[in-house]
């Protein structure tokens, strides 16, 4: 988890703190200034933390256990006693030193008194390494930890585990943040586990005979009753949850909300349809993810601040306690914004999207930094509980600066932990919980239409594991007669489970009200496809239900049966769903190897094709065609494009000509032999003069400079296939003004016409602005003949090696050509001055002596400021080098003393010349077709226009200067270095880097 990194924390340590009664915190009522850090930095008591919460108003937020009760939470589970079972990851981070036994253990928490705190506390399990997630199962729990599943039971009744089961085993282990975790029993009766994101192969204990089963980029699911296992779609972090009606969601770091759109068993009903994916982000991610914390803190990178950085403890709350507002909003942890972020989700054909609860505010926020909130559960009594792991510090190490790896500190807060449950302002005291345990069949039944998911998904899986007949006639009558849907679909999954599904239920089922049960029903129609023609054709009738998660499911349902899906049908489903790409996924997997009869049945009636919609048609039946073109011969081929000459003209059809004729070369051969092929096949037909009309209507588009620039590079992209166009698309390579359509151009000629153009625009290369250049350089390296003529110019010293990437020189170094790599060897042997050399080993003491960041950015803002910018000190011209944290000293020295070795396309300086013999230099940030603009020291941009401009040049060196060790003695350099490393936590008023801070 990239985490925020406080410092105060750091340098404190902790005290103890004893066990309290309930205590709460109502919504907005924090003392003092809401928004700041607190007064005092040493670690709170659980009192003074809970002050510190904020929720929105009508909530409070509770306290029910702590420290010493409970001590590094980081996972809990409710069993059907309603006792509270708790993973304590004592390990973290580094696990036990070398010799020592590991340290973690599991908790059972019990409140007995009823009065909402968990006051009995229980060490049910010790010794164990790194455990991620707990499942209760026949009276004992199944645990993730260290490369394993393993079960867990008390069997004698003293409250500790004295018997252990390894299940599975093969897990990755490594980082304890990246381990298989939060083991969760579904709808299914299947338990699911997140991957951790380092995979495995998994081998059964019970079932030994079973090939191992590789888990890279996928998660996991076994049944518990017969051992069976397999991989699924989705690949999560620290986080797993479902929703009502078991649609799966998952989470990492940077992505706080993923749907796993698509089971990964539907994939392999049609291998020659590639999806790069089964899940969907449904909240933004990464860069476009925002939180908004109410304490200070810092980011591991400057670019990650204000986003999830350590997204984890994903849940769709489902409970009973909190207002209907809250039902079916997802939930996610970010520790290092001490904060827990909520998300308002809606349908959107087959998957979700979501939106921010409110903007700007968080659902849970602290101002307490030691409040780290890592996983949040439903409890029996349909409150959300959130587990606090109470840590000054939840970075791991592994991903923090260099220069706070050194200074230690990272089991501050190893004696503390607490845990909070969040219910109305106006809640009652908590009731007493009648026990499930000793429930009967009948009554656990009843259970699965209960408000609280808690109740729900306890009672399905005590069904499921006793297997108890009795309960067959309550969950049929729930089938016809319960008023909740999601009661009626627990009730169909828990016969399946029993194996007393009958078909005749099915067929209820199937035709029920609500379209959440007819999905399920699909699913659990697909074993009966191969013997029941009735079932097949009510999943038929389903293909068009109104509902578009209910069509997703039953094309994927269908697809698994032995019959092939009428391609009928999957036209109806792509048109009615034409803006859902997880729609077209799943019709392009039915379509099976008849992606060109699908083909023609969409062209022979275009009317699907409505306002608004030209572009998303046009993208999938390019889609489509590069399928039919892996499964057709040619003459196949050739009626795909007979068909498509026979469209209207003018757009959206123009366009759908062009990219469904590109898709179809592009699958014959190389660009230039895939046209001739194509017309060979063809033989004495109409095709070939109409395929001309198109090609030469393509080629006045791309010349067209007034067109639509998507359109023009859609034509050039076919134009690539024609070898009579490439003069016509080097000359736009080489005069066109708009830069995008210019470089594409550039990309994309083929044959000597490419040799040619690359030639002219490797002499003119020192004139090119950044994204010419990579263009010149990216299509020089395709042919071995044009890549020798960058060598030359690199011989010549025309362009030097400092103003290519590194990809390029590794390409030429590594080039498929014997002829091209040999040269590449000599002529790149020496990129580096020796005088630069010598420089560089002459200032190698200075990694060694004692330096000071205040005094570095002294030394910064008199030599550096000028052009670059570290947080308010100086200004942005060349490279950002504020966010240095995972740079090594070494490699900063080398880019201050050799600022020539590799340099960034967009920061080579130019030299520009106008017409009345002004010279300007700069590195360049933009040019159009009438203009340039360049940036200069202290920020000040010039923009000229073309018809002012004599000429352009790149200087091939960087804007920062070599020989400034002349204006920094080695002292400074050492100064300064520091700065860059550490100058964020120079404004902490305990920042000393003297200090040597001990563990307590």
């Amino acid at each position: 988890m990239r985490s925020l990194i406080n410092l105060f924390s750091i340098l404190l340590f902790f005290f103890g703190t004893q066990s309290m009664p309930l205590r709460t915190s109502a919504a907005e009522d924090s003392p003092g200034d809401e928004t700041s850090e607190p007064q005092s930095m040493r670690p709170l008591s659980p009192d003074e933390s809970l002050a510190l919460i904020q929720i929105p108003e009508g909530l409070r937020v509770e306290l029910v256990a702590s420290e010493p009760a409970v001590v590094d939470p980081i996972a809990v589970r409710f069993d059907e006693f309603g006792r509270m079972w708790v993973i304590e990851m004592r390990d973290y981070p580094h696990g036990p030193a070398e010799g020592q036994s590991p340290m973690s253990s599991i908790r059972l928490l019990e409140d007995k008194n009823r009065d909402g705190t968990f006051e009995s506390s229980t060490l049910f399990a010790e010794g164990l390494l790194f455990p991620t997630g707990l499942q209760p199962w026949q009276g004992g729990i199944l645990v993730t930890l260290s490369g394993r599943i393993i079960y867990l039971k008390d069997t004698n009744g003293d409250g500790r585990a004295d018997e252990e089961q390894t299940w599975f085993k093969g897990f990755a282990e490594g980082n304890p943040q990246l381990r298989a975790n939060h083991p969760r029993f579904a709808l299914d009766n299947h338990i699911y586990v997140a991957n951790g994101l380092r995979g495995g192969n998994i081998i059964s204990t019970q079932i030994p005979d079973k090939q191992p089963l590789p888990i890279g980029g996928r998660d996991f699911r076994f049944d518990p009753i017969t051992r069976e296992f397999d991989h699924v779609g989705g690949h999560g972090q620290f986080g797993l949850t479902f929703d009502d009606f078991g649609n799966r969601f998952i989470c990492s770091n940077r992505n706080p909300l993923r749907h796993v759109a698509l089971e990964d068993r539907y994939l392999s009903v049609n291998p020659e349809v590639g999806i790069s994916s089964t899940v969907v982000d449904v909240a933004q991610s990464q860069q476009d993810s925002r939180l908004y914390p109410i304490r200070q803190g810092w980011t591991t990178s400057l670019r990650h601040a204000g986003q999830f950085t350590a997204a984890c403890g994903v849940l769709i709350y489902r409970g009973s306690a909190l207002p209907e507002a809250y039902h079916g909003n997802a939930f996610t942890c970010d520790p290092t914004g001490s904060l827990v972020h909520r998300e308002i989700l809606e349908s959107t054909g087959a998957t979700f999207r979501s939106r921010p609860a409110r903007d700007g505010v968080e659902f849970l926020a602290s101002a307490d930094p030691w409040f780290k909130p890592v996983n949040l559960r439903i409890g029996p009594d349909g409150a959300l509980y959130v587990v606090d792991i109470c840590r000054a510090i939840i970075e791991h190490p592994q991903w923090m600066p260099e220069e706070l790896q050194q200074r230690g500190g990272f089991r501050l807060g190893e004696d503390r932990g607490r845990i909070y449950r969040i219910v109305t302002a106006d809640s009652p005291p908590p009731q007493p919980l009648e026990t499930l345990a000793d429930a009967s069949a009948e009554s656990l039944a009843g259970l699965l239409e209960h408000a609280n998911s808690w109740q729900r998904e306890t009672a399905a899986r005590l069904l499921y594991e006793r297997q108890d007949q009795d309960a067959t006639q309550r969950l049929q009558w729930l089938i016809e007669n319960s008023q909740h849907p999601v009661g009626r679909v627990h009730a169909l999954w828990t016969l399946r489970g029993m194996k007393q599904l009958s078909e005749s239920t099915l067929r209820t089922a199937i035709h029920d009200p609500h379209p959440r049960v007819r999905e399920h029903a699909a699913v659990l129609a697909e074993p009966l496809l191969a013997t029941s023609e009735a079932i097949r054709s009510q999943l038929v009738d389903l293909a068009g239900d109104p509902d578009s998660r209910v069509r997703f499911q039953a094309i994927l349902s269908l697809a698994t049966g032995p019959q092939p899906v009428d391609v009928k049908l999957l036209r109806t489903v792509v048109t009615a769903g034409l803006e859902d790409p997880w729609t077209r996924n799943a019709v392009s997997l039915a379509a099976g190897q008849r992606h060109a009869k699908l083909l023609t049945e969409l062209l022979e009636q275009m009317d699907w094709i409505g306002p608004g919609r030209a572009q998303v048609a046009a993208a999938f039946l390019e889609e489509l065609t590069a399928l039919a073109s892996k499964t057709s011969d040619s003459l196949d081929l050739v009626l795909i494009l007979e068909t498509l000459t026979r469209l209207p003209e003018g757009n959206p059809y123009d366009r759908i000509k062009r990219r469904m004729t590109t898709a179809v070369l592009r699958s014959v051969g190389s660009t230039a032999s895939a046209l001739e092929k194509i017309k060979s096949s063809a033989g004495d037909t109409s095709l070939i003069p109409q395929l001309d009309l198109i090609i030469r209507e393509t080629g006045q588009l791309a010349g067209d400079s007034k067109a639509v620039e998507s359109d023009r590079a859609e034509a050039l992209a076919l134009l690539a296939y024609v070898p009579s166009s490439q003069p016509d698309i080097a000359a736009i390579a080489l005069d066109e003004p708009g830069e995008s359509i210019r470089a594409n151009a550039i990309l994309t000629t083929s044959g000597m016409a490419a040799v040619s153009m690359i030639q002219k625009l490797l002499t003119q290369f020192p004139q090119e602005g950044p994204t010419i250049r990579r263009a010149i350089l990216d299509a020089a390296l395709r042919r071995a003949d044009t890549a020798d003529l960058l060598l030359e110019e690199v011989a010549a010293s025309r362009i030097k090696t400092a103003e290519m990437g590194r990809h390029h020189i590794d390409a030429l170094l590594k080039h498929e050509n014997d002829g091209v790599r040999e040269r590449a060897e000599k002529v790149l042997a020496d990129t580096i001055p020796e005088d630069r050399k010598k420089v560089l080993a002459n200032y190698q003491h200075v990694l060694e002596l004692d330096s000071d960041p205040r005094r570095g950015r002294e030394v910064f803002r008199k030599h550096c400021a000028t052009c670059h910018r570290i947080g308010e000190l100086g200004v942005d011209v060349a490279p950002d080098i504020a966010d240095s944290y995972s740079r090594k000293r070494e490699q900063l020295l080398t880019d201050i003393l050799q600022p020539n070795r590799a340099i960034d396309a967009n920061y080579i300086m130019y030299v520009l010349e106008t017409v009345e013999g002004r010279i300007l230099n700069g590195v360049m940030v933009s040019q159009t077709a009438t203009s340039v603009t360049l940036k200069q020291p202290e920020g000040k941009t010039f923009t000229i226009l073309r018809s002012e401009i004599e000429q352009v040049q790149s200087s091939g060196i960087s804007l920062m200067p070599e020989g400034l060790e002349q204006n920094i003695p080695p002292a400074d350099m050492a100064d300064l270095i520091t700065f860059i490393k550490e100058w964020r936590y120079l404004d902490e008023p305990l920042f000393d880097r003297t200090s040597q801070e001990a563990n307590p």
